[in-house]
């Protein structure tokens, strides 16, 4: 007799090592699948979280701005009204209007400046040029007796963020004003001058100037600190000479 031995073998896709290839590819795939989602889920999580904390900060920046700015000089109106009500020499009182005067303009100036900065998220340095323009030239009717000038033209592609749109255009109204309150000048001048793709902004004056090393020292100085902090908190540079009698110049770099 003879026989005839024939072994059949299952396909492939029906044996253990296959089947158990294939649970582990599920749930390799489950898994994966899970992690993304979590990550995913995660992510959306930390950037809500981001843009509550943006909006907080941001919300504390323009409260502290409109403290800063504003809060100070109703703090002036009101110190002054109060001195006025006591002060009976005529030139004294007249002193006290004046301040009163600058305190009230500088209140209007600084709502506006927030309200402006806050329309847009980036302004053109060319925005920034015009603004400060305009600001110029309204002190030139009130003040007829010193010369302004603004010359130069601003970079015609550089955009800035609004907040730093915002302490450049403050930074060079402090300077101004401060010359205004203090120097005693006949000509205050803002040039702007573009280099090596920076922009640059210098406010100088011809008046009396002041120590600027013993203001340094003493905290003082014109609202000194105030320019600093501004230039500090948007990455401007800056810097600031004055010596007594030789006038005061004023330099902020984009």
């Amino acid at each position: 007799m003879k026989e005839i031995h024939i072994t059949i073998y299952p396909p492939f896709w029906t044996t253990w090592w296959f089947i158990t290839l294939i649970a582990l590819l599920l749930m390799t795939a489950l898994a994966y699948g899970i992690n993304s989602y979590n990550k995913r889920k995660y992510r959306k999580k930390l950037m809500e979280l981001e843009s509550e904390h943006k909006l907080q900060m941001e919300r504390e920046r323009i409260s502290r701005d409109l403290h800063d700015s504003i809060g100070a000089y109703a703090n002036a109106v009101l110190y002054s009204t109060e001195l006025l009500e006591k002060e009976n020499v005529p030139g004294e009182r007249s002193v006290l209007m004046s301040d009163l005067k600058f305190a009230s303009k500088d209140i209007i100036t600084s709502l506006r400046e927030t309200i402006w900065a806050l329309k847009k998220d980036n302004y053109t340095a060319e925005d920034c040029l015009l603004r400060i323009k305009n600001f110029v030239q309204s002190l030139s009717r009130y003040y007829t007796k010193i010369q302004f000038s603004v010359t130069g033209d601003a970079p015609p592609v550089m955009n800035l963020h609004y907040t730093k749109a915002l302490n450049l255009v403050r930074i060079v109204q402090e300077a101004v004003t401060n010359s205004l309150k203090h120097a005693e000048p006949k000509h205050i001048s803002i040039t702007s001058i573009e280099w090596e793709g920076k922009w640059e902004l210098v406010v100088a004056d011809d008046g009396k100037g002041f120590d600027h090393e013993g203001a340094q020292e003493t905290e003082q100085g014109n609202g000194l600190s105030n320019m600093k902090q501004r230039a500090i908190d948007s990455e401007l540079g800056f810097t600031l000479s004055s010596e007594t009698g030789n006038g005061t110049r004023v330099c902020i770099i984009v």
